[in-house]
């Protein structure tokens, strides 16, 4: 049987962040995270996010050899670094994202992630809600901001965690520049 993902390491260190590191076929080198503080000091007011949220992220650390190519196996790796993640801290627990918007291509983020998110085995066992976020700023200019959570589908609290989302996905919006 041929894998449909690739191999991925434990990455240690010394802070409260769990990350997860994997070597895809044309030498790139990605690097998935989940940091409990990321967002704390906007989920003060959201009792659920405080205790079980974790920011959620990925990148690409080191670019590979050759054109880049549509690689289906990033997606089902993250998705399964993800699975494991849920399985070992428990299904209560709410991985917040945001798409990173400092290059202005966080809609090309949004799209690729919703895609994996689609062919994944996380779409059987997870709910994912996002939203975009559309600011002027006062020079007039627009940004979209793209922020969504993943949680087990069962998490005892999921109706909590969407009411807190929402209002939390809010506030954050707001308290950009």
């Amino acid at each position: 049987m041929i894998n449909n993902f690739y191999s991925y390491i434990l990455e240690e260190d010394d802070s409260d962040v769990i990350s997860y590191s994997f070597l895809t076929s044309n030498r790139s080198v990605y690097y998935v995270y989940f940091d409990p503080y990321e967002y704390v000091r906007y989920t003060d007011n959201y009792p659920h996010l405080l205790e079980s949220g974790f920011a959620f992220g990925f990148q690409r650390i080191i670019k590979g050899n050759g054109p880049w190519i549509s690689d289906l196996k990033i997606g089902e790796t993250i998705s399964r670094i993800v699975i494991d993640f849920i399985k070992e801290h428990g299904a209560d627990v709410v991985l917040l994202y945001h798409c990173d918007y400092s290059d202005k291509k966080q809609r090309g983020r949004d799209k690729i992630f919703n895609d994996w998110y689609e062919c994944s085995a996380m779409k059987q066992s997870f709910i994912k809600k996002k939203i975009a976020v559309i600011i002027v700023n006062k020079n007039g200019g627009v940004i979209d901001y793209y922020m969504g959570y993943l949680t087990s589908k069962n998490n005892s609290l999921s109706q909590n965690v969407e009411d807190e989302f929402s209002l939390f996905a809010e506030n954050l919006a707001s308290n950009k520049p």
